[in-house]
């Protein structure tokens, strides 16, 4: 095995046989057309499941195709897989592949319309993505069953002859530079980017991944003639793998098959080549070494990355998989608790880069440290290598593979249904590893079919001192040891290499590091108590398929007990009322100093984490055993849910409950706790502006609802008392709820008692003392949130523009009608929305039209969400641009046209995998705001199928469209501006005194460097430009005939506001800029055609349009509100708090049902 890095390995696998995909078991077939392809005859191993079949076929180009039918599902998906990535990127082009991906949606030969397929998808309810990683591209989509042949044939064009035109590789190239953006100021892609380029330079895998507009565009080469070039030397059929999963009963199969045959036949077969560099990832010269590298927030990373060869042909027995279990371990003895239990870590995670595809491995064991632990990090890497040698020590456990191979029996051959999109990538990206036995193709790593000891035990010696480098991240790191060195050209992270110390190379140097008594703690780990043989007995020897067809998904719960102290519903999945072989359990407790400030919403989160480390070994061994659970504080309740193999759940449950006693009972060290919600509160403020946009709209919508900001500000005020009162008051006053899913009712009884049991809950609260969210039912009018953002590295700004159906102007809070008009118009929109502001306008790539329903009884929303390098003005009056000119596209929908956008729709909200987690999380939140309205969905839908055009527009005009709604319109819009942007938020002032369009015009000017020249001057140039435009399809500088008036072009006031400038310039800044700087700038306000061309047009048009953004007539309606107002009306929000005071709140949310229990007496 190879130790330093080196790919001596990598040739052993020649001396292993690689699967034969031409035998004898894949017999010849043809299509009607005259296609040759080949099934395979033998047994495949699969998951069990009464209602999936797969089947496994070779086309004749050498294109590998799994064809799955799930019998039960309302849609379909495909995934194809090409095994070409970033590292396939030509020398001097980083990003190529991922353009590649970005090109192969904007048209082909046979469907030239840019978008074709998206629109296509969204007419029968489906989407479609890509994504591009070191070694693979992956291509997928989701649509209604009715919609899949249309879909195939489209899909399959991609990749036999997509246009590549230069205007859509321009265009592109400003998405990829913007999708740049957002990782830039991004730490946990910083990190990953900064340890994969600083590797061995000689192997392509450190290539950065996914390029950006200045390693894309160059003077010196063609990129359409380069982008053809990769496109015909990569995409070949014989580096593909297709899967596609067939929804509903198939009356035709052979049919589809040799459809599916036919289209993908037509994929060129390219000469394969594999490119595996001679040297490792991790060489000689970079094995031994410290990697230093800054991070933007308080991050604190410790990440050992150990090389190994490749090892694909092993995927039967992965020894990999046996390491890798035991360092994730968390039981009594493993070093997670022993890293734990010092204060160093707070989690682990282990993974391999690359994920996917043929090469060498990176083995990366990286450790979230805390600051002691970070303070330490010698001890911490000597705390690794001595729980090795432990393992080492021991030799290779059978028993423990055994447990680990049971383990993944569970989770494959049982395990629950999955949504088809999810299916077909899992099984398209397996299918990358060459070495996979036929049979295997669907199992792949799944599980492990061999044991093997002898490569378990050489493998363990590959993790030595000798053969790993060091990663340490931190955002004041080099304030402690040493000095930066280097800033990494793409990502900007500042780093320094260097040699590691003897200390952390040599075996007696890590042995030093922790004392015996700290090493006799670490210990391998014992029998996992929850997986025992009655766990398989369950899953083999099961009462009731899970994969019940006579079972509704939707099917409401019933109320089995309910009374002052708590109620409980069960969700049978059995129609005879029996158990099945797996379940969940939900529970709430609810208390009297829930949520009431942010301070409690800290001690909330405080006890989840301690409930989770104190519990983390037991959820560990759980999870091993085919059982998941979740702790999580609500809006307004504690919740606990576990989920999985029957036999344990009730057992998992009660052990977590049982921690809230001891945390009543003891006071404990929250140092560890409170340092992650510090630092997580920090990450938050980081984090990407749509996402900082989209919390600050979630917290405008409920009353109480605290923003990150409000909670941080209590960090401080939090102890250790603190917490341990806040749990003794949940135990002395509280309501539990729960849900059962999967058992009888006498279990679902016993469960319940069990679990109060443990509580020992003392008094119920009186119905006065309970708390609710409420949502605030918003008053008509536009309210404009801003703030800026405090990632310095954020150069991007955002924008979520939220349009609620409020009872004012719906005549019902909670209408049916408009949550079925919102939902279908979302659904209607996405496409369009998407084409032209991301793909058209290109004002970002993150471009978004979602429905956003509430559990809480207030109005729906459609949500418009938007970011990018332009300001967030700009973007506002864009999507209020669209909105104007959606109606016409609305407007002219036929019967047919709209009567399939609504089956689409209803169609993809109804599809639902028939699996305890999907019917759990469904019904959960009716329960836990009570609501209980479990039909809900299927109103919303009902309604949705009868709606007319006429009604649809009417709505639209009532409540969406800013011309026709005017000011009666209600919508809250978020603007999250960029750290660094140029320029900077206006006051409050400036939006007082000024139309938006104006603002923003100026905005644009001081983004292309024209800053001289004021916003004063913008706002008069505009006012005196009185002569109307011509539309851009006319003839510039004409008069009308008609009335004889002059008009002027968008071009002759671009020529008129350069003269501005040039006159303002010479004025003002006389010497300090050169004639030729300022005709320079004056050329690029003339040619603009992007953003500077647009913003000028709508400031010329404003004063046509009556609206709270986009118009340039002053408001004059009454001022209900003590708010600042924007020149055309908007309401200006300092704070949530204030916006909230100032708007009435809906009632408490009430059950939408006569609740009834089975067993009132109990």
């Amino acid at each position: 095995m190879c130790l330093e890095g080196e790919q001596s390995a990598v040739q052993d696998t020649k001396a292993v046989q690689v699967p034969e995909w031409n035998s004898e078991e894949f017999v010849e077939q043809q299509t009607l057309a005259g296609h040759v392809f080949y099934k395979y005859s033998g047994e495949l191993v699969v998951p069990f499941n009464q209602a999936t079949t797969y089947q496994l076929f070779r086309l004749d180009n050498q294109m590998k195709l799994v064809l799955v039918n799930d019998m039960q599902a309302e849609q379909s998906a495909a995934s194809l897989v090409v095994n070409v990535g970033s590292s396939s990127d030509p020398q001097g082009i980083p990003g190529i592949a991922h353009a590649l991906e970005h090109l192969l949606f904007m048209g082909t030969e046979k469907y030239p319309e840019e978008h074709d397929f998206e629109a296509f998808l969204t007419k029968y309810g489906g989407y479609t993505n890509a994504s591009t990683n070191q070694l693979v591209t992956e291509y997928y989509f989701m649509i209604n069953n009715e919609g899949l042949d249309g879909a195939l044939d489209r899909f399959s064009q991609m990749f036999i002859a997509p246009l590549l035109r230069k205007d859509s590789i321009e265009r592109e190239i400003q998405a990829i530079e913007s999708e740049y953006r957002l990782d830039v100021h991004n730490d946990r892609q910083r990190a990953g980017h900064i340890c994969q380029t600083t590797r061995c330079p000689q192997n392509k895998l450190s290539n950065f991944m996914g390029g950006n507009q200045k390693t894309l565009n160059s003077q010196e080469r063609d990129l359409q003639e380069q982008l053809q070039e990769f496109f015909k030397q990569e995409y070949g059929a014989d580096n593909m793998q297709l899967v596609v999963v067939a929804g509903g009963s198939l009356s035709n199969e052979k049919a589809l098959v040799d459809r599916i045959v036919d289209l993908f036949s037509m994929v060129p077969k390219r000469p394969y080549k594999t490119d595996i560099a001679k040297q490792h990832p991790l060489c000689k010269q970079t094995l031994g070494t410290l990697l230093r590298y800054q991070t933007i927030g308080s991050e604190y990373s410790i990440a050992m990355e150990f090389a190994l060869p490749e090892d694909n042909h092993m995927y039967s027995r992965d020894p990999k998989q046996y390491i890798q279990s035991l360092l994730e371990h968390e039981g009594p003895g493993s070093l997670q608790a022993f890293l734990r239990e010092r204060s160093w870590m707070t989690s682990m995670q282990v993974s391999l880069a690359p994920a996917y595809g043929i090469s060498p491995r990176v083995f990366e064991i990286i450790i979230s440290a805390t600051p002691q632990g970070f303070a330490n990090y010698q001890e911490v890497v000597g705390s690794v290598f001595a729980f090795i040698r432990v393992v080492r020590e021991h030799k290779v456990q059978e028993w423990y593979f055994r447990e680990l191979q049971q383990s993944k029996q569970i989770a494959w051959l049982h395990g629950e249904s999955m949504y088809p999109v999810t299916v077909a990538k899992a099984l398209a990206i397996r299918m990358s590893n060459s070495w996979l036995k036929p049979e295997h193709v669907v199992s792949s790593s799944q599980l492990l079919y061999e044991y093997d000891p002898e490569a378990i035990a050489d493998t363990m010696a590959l993790f030595t001192p000798q053969n790993y480098r060091l990663c340490l991240g931190a955002q004041d790191i080099f304030s402690q040891e040493s000095t930066l060195c280097k800033t990494e050209k793409y990502m900007e992270v500042r780093y320094s290499q260097d040699v590691l110390p003897e200390a952390l190379t040599s075996d007696s140097g890590v042995e030093s590091l922790l004392n015996s008594q700290d090493r006799q703690m670490l210990q391998f780990p014992q029998p996992n108590p929850y997986l025992t043989d009655c766990t398989l007995n369950a899953t083999a020897e099961k009462t009731v398929s899970n994969a019940n067809s006579n079972i509704d998904v939707f099917q409401a719960p019933q109320l089995l007990v309910r009374n002052e102290q708590c109620e409980l519903w069960i969700r049978r999945l059995d129609s005879t009322g029996g158990a099945v072989e797996r379940g969940s359990i939900s529970l709430y407790i609810e208390s009297t100093n829930a949520l009431v400030t942010p301070r409690a919403l800290i001690l909330g989160d405080l006890l989840v984490r301690a409930i989770e480390k104190r519990c983390a070994a037991k959820l560990n061994l759980a999870q091993q055993a085919g059982i998941r659970a979740r702790i999580w504080y609500s809006e307004h309740h504690l919740c606990i849910r576990v989920l999985g193999v029957q036999t344990g759940l009730q057992l998992l449950l009660q052990d977590i409950l049982k921690q809230l006693w001891q945390l009543a009972d003891n006071q404990v060290k929250i140092d560890v706790y409170l340092d992650e919600v510090e630092r997580l509160s920090e990450r938050m403020q980081l984090d990407a502006s749509r996402v900082q946009a989209l919390w600050q709209q979630h917290s405008l919508r409920a009353h109480p609802r605290w923003p990150v900001a409000d909670w941080s500000r209590e960090l401080h005020s939090v102890d250790a008392a603190a917490l341990q009162a806040f749990v003794q008051e949940m135990l002395r006053l509280s309501y539990v709820g729960m849900l059962v899913v999967g058992q009888t009712d006498n279990e679902a009884l016993r469960i319940l008692e069990d679990a109060r049991g443990v509580l020992k809950v003392k008094e119920p609260i009186p119905r006065v003392l309970r708390q609710h969210v409420r949502a605030v039912d918003i008053l008509p009018g536009t309210y404009l949130s801003r703030f800026v953002v405090k990632n310095p590295k954020n150069a991007d700004s955002a924008v979520s523009f939220a349009i609620y159906a409020t009872s004012r102007n719906v005549g019902g809070r909670d209408d049916v009608g408009s949550q079925a008009a919102l939902s279908l118009l979302a659904h209607i929109m996405e496409t369009a929305f998407f084409d032209q502001l991301r793909t058209k306008e290109q004002l970002g790539y993150s471009v978004r039209c979602t429905y956003l329903a509430s559990h809480l009884g207030g109005a729906g929303s459609l949500l418009l969400n938007v970011q990018g390098s332009c300001t967030p003005d700009y973007m506002c009056l864009r999507i209020e641009q669209f909105l104007i000119q959606f109606r016409s596209t609305l407007q002219g929908l036929t019967l047919s046209q709209l009567s399939a956008l609504k089956q689409a729709r209803a169609t993809a909200s109804l599809q639902m995998p028939f699996k305890v987690a999907s019917i759990t999380n469904f019904l959960w939140p009716q329960i836990d705001f009570g609501r209980y309205d479990f039909s809900h969905k299927h109103h919303i839908i009902s309604r949705m199928l009868e709606m007319t055009l006429e009604e649809l527009l009417r709505f639209w005009d009532t409540s969406v469209d800013p011309l026709r709604s005017g000011r009666r319109a209600t919508r809250v819009v978020v603007q999250a501006w960029a750290y660094r942007g140029v320029p900077a938020m206006a006051s409050e002032e400036v939006m007082m005194e000024n139309p938006l369009p104006v603002i923003a015009l100026h905005a644009c000017l001081e983004q292309m460097g024209a800053s001289e020249i004021l916003l004063s001057d913008i706002s008069r140039f505009v006012a005196t430009s009185g002569l109307p435009l011509v539309p851009e399809d006319e003839d510039e500088d004409e008069d009308d005939e008609d009335s004889g008036e002059l008009r002027l072009s968008i071009g002759e006031y671009q020529r008129r506001l350069a003269a501005l400038y040039k006159a303002v310039v010479l004025e003002q800044a006389a010497g300090k800029k050169s004639l030729a700087e300022i005709d320079h700038m004056c050329t690029l306000i003339i040619k603009d055609r992007s953003f500077l061309r647009t913003a000028l047009q709508m400031a010329l048009e404003a004063d046509q349009v009556v609206s709270s953004l986009l118009s340039s007539q002053p408001a004059h309606t009454p001022q209900h509100f003590s708010l600042p107002r924007t020149y055309a009306g908007a309401w200006i929000i300092p704070d949530h708090l204030c916006f909230k005071r100032m708007q009435p709140l809906c009632a408490p949310p009430s059950p939408t049902i006569r609740l009834l229990p089975k067993y009132p007496y109990l």
